[in-house]
């Protein structure tokens, strides 16, 4: 929103204090809206400002409480991101989820609000290249997330994806790129290592032996992405970056309706494919549709909606 208006903004950091206890006894003080200010204080460290902002925004059940005590303490508009968790959407100003919840104030979005500058990550990455790689081949990253969204990952799962990245190495005659992440758990990493032919890697940041804040810089660096279906917000990040992707469906379980809903919509929107560990991989696919019309016109609904600008 700050690139569609002037807007000044100021990051709070929001940790909720005792978990469920707390989710439970604020929902029922928010129903029957008793003193903002003490219950937030109660709930919540928190340092915010003494002055009165036009607009509070949030992402995550954690901070929906949070959001709701500082609209009461200010009486300004308030924008939640996600799953209000026990809260109804009435509550919120404007409340944005990836799936319609059927509230007034609900903003039904493409995709999820994200920090990325397609150009920036792009740029980023151009120069990141240049410095550490010295191959002229193709480059592929694949970003791994773990177990989460109802999918698990045995270590068999990291072996399987790391012999199907060699494969495609060896038939494509590319290199890979590969991110893990806390969620990958240390054995999974280490599986995923030993199964992933050495000619076929460029670089690799593996989280739980020297974790590196490169992520988006390996996105603008390739020329395909590639991510695991298990991470929404990885997924969108992506997506975000503007680069052709696959979305990579391994491990067991599977997400739920809901969540299969979404990426079914993002494939037909053209932002990814999606394929199944081992399955035959041809090249590039085409998946350009530009993330931030998306992320612009998101903006102009909400500040449309709650009357700034």
């Amino acid at each position: 929103m700050a690139k569609q208006r002037a807007l000044e903004v100021e990051e709070v950091t929001v940790r909720l204090r005792a978990g469920m206890v707390s989710r439970q006894i604020l929902t029922v003080w928010i129903e029957r809206s008793m003193d903002p200010a003490h219950a937030l204080n109660w709930a919540y460290a928190i340092d915010y400002p003494d002055e009165t902002p036009d607009l509070i925004v949030s992402a995550g059940g954690n901070t929906a409480f949070a959001n709701v005590l500082l609209q009461r303490c200010f009486g300004v508009p308030n924008v939640f991101i996600g799953s209000g968790r026990r809260l109804g959407g009435n509550v919120f100003s404007a409340h944005l989820t990836l799936e319609p919840t059927g509230d007034s104030t609900n903003v039904v979005m493409t995709l999820s609000p994200s920090n990325i500058d397609a150009l920036a990550v792009a740029e980023a990455g151009r120069t990141w290249r240049q410095e550490a790689i010295s191959s002229n081949r193709p480059l592929f990253c694949m970003a791994c997330g773990g177990n989460g969204a109802g999918v698990r990952y045995r270590v068999r799962d990291w072996t399987r994806l790391g012999v199907w990245m060699s494969r495609i190495a060896s038939e494509l005659d590319i290199r890979w790129l590969v991110s893990t992440s806390r969620r990958t758990t240390s054995t999974g990493e280490a599986a995923l290592r030993a199964a992933i032919a050495d000619n076929a890697l460029a670089y690799a940041v593996w989280w739980h032996r020297s974790p590196e804040p490169i992520f988006h810089k390996l996105l603008g660096a390739a020329d395909c992405n590639f991510v695991t279906h298990d991470s929404m917000s990885m997924i969108n990040e992506c997506i975000s970056a503007e680069r052709p992707l696959v979305v990579v469906e391994g491990g067991h379980g599977r997400p739920d309706t809901r969540y299969t809903n979404i990426l079914n919509k993002f494939t037909q929107l053209g932002f990814c494919l999606r394929v199944q560990v081992d399955a035959a991989f041809d090249g590039v696919p085409n998946t350009s549709t530009p993330a931030n019309d998306h992320h612009n016109a998101l903006a102009k609904e909400v500040l449309r909606r709650i009357s700034i600008g």
